[in-house]
This record gives C-alpha cells, sequence and structure tokens, in this order.
C-alpha cells in the first residue's frame, strides 16, 4: 500500500506542479485586489434531497460565508454551514461543517460537528457479501471532526485530527448477520482518534475548481487511551486535480483510498458507493478493511445557469489477509443548477449506474 500512496501523490503532485508556472504567467497579468472587500455573504437554503440511502429528505439549512476584520481577498474565505434535515426513513440530521482561516490564512482550522438519528444497511464485510442478506439497523450517534493545520508553504498545510463518534445503536434485527454472527461493533462503541494530516490545495475555487489540484494525506489512530473502545489505525489519501479546456468545459479526476490496520468496527470499515464516490452504489453495498477508488468526471455547460456532467469510476476493497479481490464499476449522468453566483454552489443532480443497481442523487456541491 505505500508503494501506491507515493505513486499517486508523484502522479497527482508532477501534474500540479507542470502547470505552475503557466498559472503563475497568468496570475502575473492579473492585478490582485488586496483591499477589504465585503466581509460576508448569507445563503439561507430549503433543503429538499434525495439519496438511495436516505429517499426524500426535508430541512433548512444556512451557508455563511466571510473574512475575518483586516483580512482582503488574499485569505481565502472562511465558511460555516448549518443544517437540519429529516428523511423518509425517519433519519434525523443535524450538521455544522465549518473552515476557517485565521491569522491572515496562515491557520486552518475545519471540520464538523453534528448528530445523527440515522437509518443504515448490512450486507456483511468484503466483496463477497450478498444482496439477499441486506439488513437494517438504527443508530444514533454524535460526531466531532477537528482538523488544525499551519501553513508551511503557501500551498501546503500540515497539523493535527481528531476524529470522534459515539456510535449508539438502537435496533438490529433479530435474526440478521449482527444479531446472529459475531460481528465487532454489533452492540456499537465509542471511536476516539487523534492523528496527523498534510494537503497541498492549489485550486482556484474550493466550490467549483476549474483548475489546480487537492492532496490530502492522513494518519488516524483509535486508542483507549483517547477513550476508544476500538484499538486501530487508518490511513486516508484523497487527491484530486481539475484541468480547464476552456469556456468551463472541466475534467476533475480523483483517486481516494482507505488502509485499515488492526481491528475496527464494522461501522468503521471502509464504505463502497455513496453520493461522493462509486455513485450508484448505496453506500456501504460493500465494506472491508482497504478501498481504492478513482473517479473521472467531464463538467460543461448547457446554457444560464446550468450546467451537465458525465462521470465513471471503478474502486476495490479488500481486507488486510487477502488484499484487493474485485473490482466495481460506476458510471453515469449529471445536471448542475447554480444556485449561488458568488459562493459557485450548485444544486447536484446525477444518476449513476453500477452493475445490477442504480441511484439517483440530488444533494448540494461537487462529489469532489
Amino acid at each position: 500500500m505505500a508503494k501506491q500512496y507515493l505513486c499517486f501523490l508523484l502522479f497527482f503532485l508532477l501534474t500540479s506542479f507542470s502547470t505552475t508556472y503557466a498559472q503563475n504567467q497568468e496570475l502575473e497579468n492579473e492585478q490582485i485586489d488586496t483591499t477589504e472587500t465585503k466581509r460576508y455573504s448569507f445563503v439561507p437554503l430549503p433543503l429538499v434531497y434525495f439519496t438511495p440511502e436516505t429517499r426524500w429528505g426535508f430541512g433548512l439549512g444556512a451557508f455563511l460565508s466571510f473574512r475575518f476584520k483586516d483580512q482582503t481577498q488574499v485569505v481565502p474565505p472562511s465558511q460555516m454551514q448549518i443544517g437540519f434535515a429529516y428523511t423518509l426513513e425517519k433519519q434525523l440530521l443535524a450538521y455544522l461543517p465549518f473552515q476557517l482561516f485565521i491569522k491572515d490564512g496562515k491557520v486552518k482550522l475545519y471540520g464538523e460537528l453534528g448528530y445523527y438519528k440515522y437509518v443504515y444497511r448490512y450486507f456483511g464485510n468484503g466483496s463477497k457479501s450478498l444482496e439477499s442478506d441486506e439488513e437494517i439497523y438504527k443508530v444514533d450517534y454524535p460526531r466531532v471532526r477537528l482538523n488544525a493545520l499551519y501553513r508551511v508553504h503557501p500551498k501546503v498545510f500540515t497539523g493535527v485530527r481528531y476524529f470522534m463518534d459515539d456510535y449508539k445503536i438502537q435496533e438490529i434485527e433479530t435474526d440478521g448477520l449482527l444479531a446472529t454472527q459475531d460481528v465487532l461493533g454489533n452492540k456499537g462503541g465509542l471511536i476516539s482518534a487523534l492523528g496527523v494530516v498534510a494537503n497541498y490545495d492549489s485550486r482556484d475555487d474550493v466550490f467549483y475548481p476549474i483548475r489546480g489540484s487537492l492532496v490530502e494525506l492522513s494518519f488516524l489512530a483509535n486508542s483507549k487511551s483517547l477513550g476508544s473502545e476500538f484499538e486501530f489505525q487508518k490511513i486516508f489519501l484523497d487527491a484530486s486535480r481539475y484541468f480547464n479546456f476552456g469556456k468551463n468545459n472541466i475534467l476533475a479526476l480523483n483517486i481516494y483510498s482507505e488502509t485499515t490496520l488492526g481491528d475496527a468496527p464494522f461501522n468503521q470499515l471502509s464504505l463502497l458507493g455513496g453520493t461522493k464516490r462509486m455513485r450508484g452504489f448505496l453506500e456501504g453495498r460493500f465494506r472491508d478493511d482497504h478501498y481504492l477508488t478513482f473517479q473521472s468526471e467531464y463538467r460543461f455547460p448547457i446554457f444560464w445557469k446550468i450546467k451537465g456532467a458525465i462521470f465513471g469510476s471503478f474502486a476495490s476493497i479488500g481486507s488486510q489477509e487477502d488484499g484487493f479481490q474485485k473490482a466495481f464499476f460506476a458510471y453515469g449522468l449529471g445536471i448542475r443548477i447554480g444556485i449561488s453566483k458568488i459562493e459557485k454552489i450548485n444544486l447536484r443532480l446525477d444518476y449513476g449506474f453500477g452493475k445490477n443497481t442504480s441511484g439517483f442523487y440530488l444533494t448540494f456541491g461537487e462529489a469532489f
């Protein structure tokens, strides 16, 4: 796995730096406005969305973008979102993701605070899990995601990361796998992890980039000394690259991987599928220790505030004992509708297809 990480990082960093000179030449011809500008924008949003995991969801949300006093346009804007939603699967979501730039942008704080009353599907572990074994389980948990990074290079941040989920399983099926088999974590439990993270970010925009790269590598250790009920470690790699072919024609590429070391509970294994990766598969249709996926998306203008997208992806999961065993493929089409010109936030409608599966997604923001 270490060789794979090095290859992925080398590919993305080389493609990123190969265009640095050209981008710098463009910037030399632009006049950067370092004066203070409007310090905030506030966008309230009625939440209406659909995913295969939640079905229809309804709620209220708001997006706040701002700069602290005396910060100029050179410093990226800080953002906070707040949302409350209820779904037809009787799920309750309350969440507050945020990203703050302080001390002239030298310090970046980001993460999420949330509470979820959720209904999940479980099919078993591994790439050979059967659709006929599908079961429903209900869980409540608070969530804490905190990252504190310091800028060590104009585009490079490093720092620490803390994750916490207090997973309380409220209901499982009496004849399902979670009740009848020895599945680690089938009674819930607290996970508490501390680690390190580094990222390289040369994107021109946070919400709808048309050029640049974002590469993030992190390591997390769950330890009983931190209050965790489980002892395991995870390594994450998330690398995206954006190419602009003019007139808002964009090719976006993404590589994502997770590596699990130690004994992780079933709910902390790597999950294939969902709204962001391998669209078309239910999130968690397959799960295992390791996960590797590559996806590409071509985004293009149609008219007015409407854009189109064509995407495709493949992924594989594997165990610590057997490694990667099977590949999965997905593809689909999408529509983007601009809802905030200033912050470039889009309403995203996607329809994804996989082998013997498909899914419709209506949500906000890009998949990557």
